[in-house]
């Protein structure tokens, strides 16, 4: 009881001593936060004080990045989130759904960020369960047709069947729309009555007179948000006209029947060729630049992280799982994560500094789990020679992973965290690719040394 009162005040010293020095109250437009960081968007960056903010006790980081300015906290991140959020009256981030100055790509990974996060521990339990099945299948254990493995295979597929139901709330608000009428925009695409006919192989139709072709939504993921973003247009023009009274009514109902035909006739075929290119695109690549893409991949996938950029790898792996059944991208991820995990572990070997030790342990155990912020931010940025080190266990164990193909089925935190993912054929190679990304780079932190000062 004592440790609980104890980790709220800090909680809340901590969330008064953010706030403060991101500029106060009034210099902020909105926040958010994902699995290890707060992300703020701000008036002014420039009254942010980034400095001090590094140096203080509970932060690990800064990054202003993609029109954010995120700072870096570890696993306690939403404790500390709901404390800044008290001090700053809710600005979440429905609050500034426009994306306020953000601009571009700042926006485009802005709002991957936004409506993937929410969505991820849906997706990494359903993956995981699914990874747990196909080992349990490949012993031996049980038969892929007894009961309690198809009930068990129903659940591990419904939250990727219904993709689209997830992404259309998610994405609604994130754009500032009504997110059950867009939740109820994704359940028509999967409805019985579509889904059954393309079953049969009866894809063409016509809606008032326009013909079109029907196709299956199931675990899609650009059209539905495509469709929530026109959504989101549409919706502020009708309300911006329509009278209140009749809002609560008329709005839906104009919202339903424009937006709907509009995916089924125009955004939906397109969405879905557009996603099949993408990931026949990454396809060819893989296939042909094999080594390239794992080393490119492997190496320089920590770097995305720390810019949020890595979010933009999340539609392409959806759209891989739900063309091919399977992906391949997670496996160069866990590359780069399981890179950091070394370089961490070989920093501990080598140090003497106790603070120092008592990091690099710590962020080592988080790391092989997949939580690889607190290594980024608390050693492996703090040395060329360290980052030197993620990138040549991280494409080191990239070319592994890519030579022999490692598949995932779901997803999870990775190198071990999410590790039923990557039970089946190339499970073996899974390991040996995060084992050798783990050794090349923590044998090269060591050599290399790191900096330290004279605290013990």
């Amino acid at each position: 009881m004592t440790r609980g009162r104890s980790d709220m005040k800090d909680n809340k010293r901590l969330a008064a001593q953010i706030v403060e020095l991101v500029g106060g109250n009034g210099n902020i437009d909105m926040l958010t936060h994902c699995m290890t960081r707060l992300r703020f968007v701000l008036k002014d960056d420039g009254k942010a004080e980034t400095d001090k903010l590094k140096a203080t006790d509970g932060v690990m980081g800064v990054v202003n990045s993609g029109g954010q300015f995120q700072v870096v906290i570890g696993n306690g991140v939403e404790n500390v989130y709901n404390e800044v959020s008290r001090l700053t009256d809710n600005k979440t981030e429905e609050a500034a759904a426009s994306g306020g100055k953000k601009k571009g790509l700042d926006r485009f990974f802005d709002a991957l960020s936004a409506i993937f996060v929410p969505i991820i521990p849906a997706i990494a339990g359903a993956g995981m369960l699914k990874g747990l099945l196909a080992l349990l299948v490949l012993f031996k254990w049980t038969s892929d047709q007894a009961n309690t493995f198809i009930v068990l295979n129903t659940i591990s597929d419904t939250v990727f069947y219904f993709l689209p139901v997830l992404l259309a709330f998610s994405a609604a608000r994130k754009f500032g729309c009504n997110p059950m009428i867009a939740a109820a925009i994704g359940a028509v695409l999967l409805h019985p009555n579509f889904t059954g006919m393309v079953a049969d192989g009866n894809v063409r139709i016509d809606f008032a007179g326009i013909p079109f072709t029907l196709m299956n939504y199931s675990a899609s993921v650009l059209p539905i948000l495509l469709g929530i973003w026109l959504m989101s247009y549409l919706e502020k023009f009708i309300k911006s006209w329509m009278p209140k009274s009749l809002d609560l009514v008329f709005t839906p109902l104009l919202t339903l029947i424009v937006i709907v035909p509009v995916i089924l006739i125009v955004i939906g075929p397109l969405g879905i060729w557009c996603g099949n290119a993408l990931s026949a695109g990454f396809s060819f690549l893989y296939d042909k630049f094999t080594f390239v893409a794992g080393a490119l991949l492997g190496a320089l996938y920590p770097l995305l992280v720390m810019t949020g950029m890595h979010y933009g790898l999340l539609p392409i792996m959806l759209q891989n799982l739900s063309t091919n059944g399977y992906d391949v991208i997670l496996a160069l991820c866990a590359a780069g994560n399981t890179a950091v995990a070394g370089v961490v572990f070989g920093v501990y070997l080598k140090v003497r500094n106790r603070s120092t030790k008592a990091i690099a342990a710590s962020s080592t155990v988080s790391g092989i789990i997949g939580i690889i912020e607190p290594g980024l931010y608390g050693i492996v940025i703090k040395s060329k020679k360290t980052l030197a080190a993620v990138f040549a266990g991280g494409a080191a164990g990239g070319v592994i992973m890519g030579l022999f193909r490692v598949r995932n089925t779901g997803f999870g935190l990775n190198p071990l965290g999410g590790l039923p993912v990557f039970f089946g054929d190339t499970f073996v190679y899974y390991l040996i690719g995060i084992g050798v990304a783990f050794a090349v780079s923590a044998v090269t932190a060591y050599l290399a040394g790191f900096p330290e000062d004279n605290r013990q």
